[in-house]
């Protein structure tokens, strides 16, 4: 085992490979470990069993297509495929690997097997080529195989020189075309193969892989580590493989730290603190988190590629019952278990309908966060993350649902508002443990969550109910009809300091009829009707303010 420097910024594990005169070359750990039979590849067992069955009855196809994304195993099994059908003595559909044919092919000096790139090679003269050589037989092998990785980069005159050799080819020949992007290949090419589809491999099937190569290769690979790279592969066990060579080509033990310090990424402590930062509405914060991303270089599409996941996790752990916990941490979330239980506790500070606002402000800033947009990264990330803390000025419908749905909680709390206080302060997370909040108003007392009241901090002021107000309204009525609707089942009572105060239902009332100066109209009926010359004070009879008070707030 040797290291050799990459271009002079990171080291390599590779395998150490003698040539003849004396050449030392490097083969990568990916390389190093490609499967070589069909049993020896990692979560396609579908596809896999399918292919040594076809080999082994002797009832392969003329064309396949495997399609799927990076890493997951098409061009191993392409090859593997190829040394399968020219193999002289296959054990169980896979390739001895031992006969001369096997390791014709392996070597890569088999003629008879060629491969051929067509993102760089997308021409109609290329496929023109391969339709002249299949009339020939083959030279050395029993099968001619021609493995075509991205199909879906041949232009639209070499998909159609293909068809016509593809629909109809000699009985040696067998085309395997691989592709990221099925989603481009005409329906005419589909039509005639047999096609495959490659799942992203399990996170637990990766991290077990990479235990085992660790194993081999010396390398001294964390539990957690082990996962983390797996999580950060998404799926591709070639990924999985090169991030492993990269963490150990330090020399030192591979541990979660390293993994996210060497993939790129931020790292999970730094979504966490994000994330809190957003439940609790510290915008300061949030523009110290991204500068400091910044200033280090972090990038900030993988930043926001992790925050996006982890409330996804946020979501699943808010919406997933009744399963498991222990199944739902591994198979669906697949995190540690302090990872698992650090998510459950910052879930548990946002709604729901908090969780679907933010995730579309994620997903929508995407580009232009990553610069496909022409705009500044650093700028869009620090943008959405204010819009996320601050949904005040969001107009779309999931902001408006959140603020709904944070309405609805305030109001079935029963928690009381503080005139004067910032919307922000008016947070549910403002009422103390013991379910009281102090009230500042008109009659100073404290108010419990359940509705119950305790003993007034200060001495209410005396007041005696004026009997004949009801008479009163009705002259108002003839006056003021259009604000007389605000004093329907009003009192107004005589207080010692020569006043009278008018309870109405809601401070909204309060407000509308001060403002039309209903006071000061009252206050004439009263002297013309009752000889009584009297301030009018308009209060809020009940110390709970109405769902109109609490959607004007919010508004």
């Amino acid at each position: 085992m040797r290291r050799v420097s990459c271009y002079g910024r990171m080291v390599l594990f590779c395998d150490l490979l003698l040539f003849e005169g004396g050449v030392y070359l490097y083969r990568a750990l990916y390389r190093k470990y490609r499967p070589s039979v069909f049993s020896d590849v990692s979560g396609q067992d579908h596809i896999t069993s399918v292919l040594r069955y076809q080999v082994e009855n002797g009832r392969t196809s003329h064309a396949y297509l495997f399609c799927g994304s990076r890493g997951t195993g098409k061009t191993t099994c392409a090859k593997i495929l190829s040394k399968a059908v020219n193999c002289l003595s296959p054990v169980n559909g896979d390739p001895c690997g031992i006969c001369e044919n096997c390791l014709a092919i392996e070597k890569g000096t088999a003629s008879d097997v060629l491969e051929m790139d067509a993102a760089s090679n997308t021409g109609v003269d290329y496929i023109r080529d391969i339709k002249d050589a299949v009339m020939y037989a083959p030279t050395m092998l029993k099968n001619r195989v021609y493995i075509i990785d991205e199909v879906h980069m041949l232009s639209d005159g070499a998909f159609n020189a293909l068809l016509k050799t593809l629909e109809e080819p000699p009985s040696n020949v067998v085309f395997i075309l691989a592709t990221t992007e099925v989603q481009k290949i005409p329906a005419t090419i589909l039509s005639r193969c047999q096609r495959f589809e490659f799942r992203r491999i399990a996170g637990n099937v990766i991290a077990d892989r990479l235990r085992y190569i660790a194993q081999n290769e010396g390398i001294d690979l964390e539990e957690d580590a082990a996962r983390l790279i797996a999580r950060n592969a998404q799926g591709g066990m070639r990924d999985a493989i090169s991030l492993l060579e990269i963490c150990g080509s330090e020399g030192k033990k591979v541990n979660a730290s390293m993994v996210e310090r060497l993939s790129g990424g931020a790292g999970r402590k730094t979504v966490e603190d994000t994330v809190k930062a957003l439940s609790e509405r510290k915008i300061p914060e949030l523009f110290s988190i991204i500068e400091r991303l910044y200033e280090s270089s972090g990038d900030l599409g993988s930043f926001w590629q992790e925050l996006t996941s982890f409330y996804r996790d946020m979501i699943v752990c808010k919406t997933v019952k009744g399963v498991n916990t222990e199944e739902l941490r591994k198979n669906i979330l697949d995190l540690t278990q302090n990872e698992f239980q650090t998510l459950e506790k910052l879930s548990e500070e946002f709604r729901y309908e908090t969780l679907i606002y933010h995730f579309k402000v994620l997903d929508e800033s995407y580009d232009a966060v990553c610069g496909k947009r022409g705009t500044s990264g650093r700028v869009a990330a620090e943008m959405a993350l204010v819009r996320m803390a601050s949904d005040c000025t969001d107009g779309s419908t999931e902001a408006i649902l959140e603020r709904i749905s944070r309405l609805e909680c305030l109001l079935k709390s029963g928690v009381v508002l503080t005139d004067g206080e910032s919307e922000t302060s008016k947070r549910l997370s403002n009422v103390s443990s013991d379910g009281v909040q102090t009230i500042h108003g008109d009659v100073n007392s404290k108010i419990s969550v359940d509705g119950g009241s305790e003993k007034s901090e200060k001495t209410e002021v005396e007041k005696k109910e004026l009997v004949d107000f009801v008479e009163i309204l009705r002259d108002y009525m003839n006056v003021e009809p259009g604000t007389a609707s605000f004093l329907v089942n009003s009192k107004a009572y005589f207080t010692t300091d020569g006043t009278v105060s008018v309870c109405v239902g809601d401070n909204f009332a309060v407000r509308m009829l001060n403002n039309r100066g209903a006071g000061e109209k009252l206050s004439a009926i009263l002297r013309q009707t009752q000889g009584i010359d009297a301030k009018i004070n308009f209060v809020c009879e009940s110390t709970k303010k109405s769902e109109r008070d609490l959607m004007d707030e919010l508004s």
